[in-house]
């Protein structure tokens, strides 16, 4: 079973069960591998498919093994380009819960409060 605190999403394709996988290593591997860091991933996912293919294989390494991209491109073909954005999409959100939180403050440091503004100032220009 996914477990999306640790930025796991199942899906079922070709017949099978899958989980992908958007952890720390994941991370890693999308910024040496395609040399896509962090907050780039979002925009080069979008419109790009060799780029969704790939990233799509490196969140099924993590349960499923080393995979081709050819491999994970079957799977994509199975689900669909835009079922396979979306479950991208919702895994890289499940691992940055901080962030996608309505609300929360960037600037907030995970797990601490967001940075009091100083008194007297009421944040506008």
């Amino acid at each position: 079973m996914a477990n999306k605190l640790k930025g796991e999403v199942a899906f079922n394709a070709c017949g099978s069960n899958f989980t992908l996988v958007m952890d720390f290593n994941a991370l890693c591997e999308i910024d040496t591998d395609l040399g896509i860091s962090i907050d780039e991933i979002g925009a080069k996912l979008a419109g790009s498919a060799p780029t969704i293919r790939s990233v799509f294989r490196i969140g099924l390494a993590a349960k499923h093994g080393a995979m081709t991209d050819l491999e994970a491109g079957r799977l994509i073909g199975d689900i669909g380009p835009t079922k396979a954005a979306e479950l991208l999409a919702e895994a890289l959100q499940a691992s940055f819960p901080e962030v996608a939180k309505p609300g929360a403050d960037p600037r907030a440091a995970p797990g601490k409060p967001a940075p009091k503004k100083p008194r007297g100032t009421t944040g506008r220009p």
